[in-house]
């Protein structure tokens, strides 16, 4: 059985929210904090993890690293009343795979919370590639960009590649270069150009990649 971690401060809302995924055949945790979210996790293994974006205490977006650390493969869905483009790039850029905002419908909450597990699933099945590093390479905008023109332009210079992913400090960009390919997402040919790895083009066709 798929199991949900639900932290969410207003109980009205939790407890709607719980029985629309109950009703799913979802086995849903629900809790009040981020703090408390970040506990469960220790002891208990979840599939995906709907939080609220403002929390007493720490935010749901703050959380995100805590949780992936406890559990890599979790998809996580940031739910918020205020959302704005900006809102949800920073919740992107820290990891979230999906950004609700309140008030959403059933049907909007079960598809939304399908489709981020089926992308955790098809990363979480590549035994080649390691969450952490991936989640650790994705988690940088230029380097989701760097996937994202290496697509379309197949086979770059460094130079090329810095150009177009646009940033002007080289030595910034190599060391994004190199979590790339310690993520085993981007390598060099026997020209010395960069293409993306089988997995890089699996990661960037399967996971939610927000365009920044």
């Amino acid at each position: 059985m798929t199991r949900v971690l639900l932290a969410e401060d207003d109980i009205e809302l939790s407890e709607s929210i719980v029985e629309i995924l109950e009703l799913e055949g979802f086995d849903v945790t629900a809790v009040n904090s981020a703090e408390d979210a970040i506990e469960v996790s220790l002891h208990e293994h979840f599939d995906i993890a709907l939080l609220d974006l403002l929390m007493s205490g720490m935010t749901g977006v703050e959380a995100i690293s805590n949780l992936r650390h406890n559990q890599p493969f979790l998809a996580v869905i940031i739910i918020t009343a205020y959302a704005t483009v900006d809102t949800a790039v920073d919740a992107m850029k820290k990891g979230a795979d999906s950004v609700m905002t309140k008030p959403f419908k059933a049907d909007e909450l079960i598809v939304t919370v399908k489709r981020s597990l089926a992308e955790k699933q098809l990363l979480e099945s590549r035994g080649d590639l390691d969450a952490d590093l991936v989640y650790s390479a994705l988690a940088n905008p230029y380097r989701r960009k760097a996937l994202r023109v290496l697509a379309g332009q197949k086979a770059l210079k460094f130079m090329d590649l810095c150009r177009l992913v646009e940033i002007d400090d080289h030595t910034k960009f190599n060391f994004h270069i190199r979590q790339l390919k310690k993520a085993g997402l981007v390598m060099q040919n026997a020209n010395k150009l960069y293409i993306l790895t089988n997995s890089g083009r699996f990661v960037l066709t399967n996971h939610n990649l927000s365009s920044d």
